[in-house]
């Protein structure tokens, strides 16, 4: 059996980005672990990607408020002094079945969306196909 050469995943994003503030991440950031992004926008509500993690062993409720207190970098208090407009986003669902399967959803989020704190190179893929991407079926 050969494997495919390129792989699509199916990932769906959280409804909108929140604005990050201590209440916003108590109603909305998921108690489950996953992928999530830090997000600040233009004049022109055009979004740019500041920093995206994939945590494994704690929830990203808990990894957002390491950021808010400082514990976990980039530190929250850092980074509103750069992008005033900060807010963070997080991956709802995925067509993920394994643990590699999420490292390649990760490996395809970061080179899609080039976080300016995260170097692409750092992030690796499975190495199970030739080109891995992911769409977006939250907007379909």
């Amino acid at each position: 059996m050969t494997l495919a050469t390129t792989k699509e995943f199916g990932i769906w994003q959280s409804e909108r980005s929140y604005r990050y503030k201590e209440e916003a991440m108590y109603n909305h950031a998921p108690q489950n672990p996953g992928i999530y992004e830090l997000v600040t926008f233009d004049e022109r509500q055009n979004p740019k990607v500041i920093f995206a993690d994939w945590t494994k062993d704690k929830s990203i409720f808990e990894a957002l408020f390491e950021h808010w207190r400082g514990e976990k970098k980039p530190a929250v208090q850092e980074l509103i002094g750069l992008y005033p407009n900060l807010y963070f986003s997080f991956i709802v669902d995925s067509d993920a079945k394994t643990p590699e399967d999420m490292q390649d959803i990760f490996y395809a989020i970061v080179q899609a969306d080039k976080p300016v704190l995260v170097d692409p190179a750092t992030v690796k893929p499975t190495g199970r196909y030739s080109e891995v991407t992911v769409k977006d079926k939250s907007i379909l």
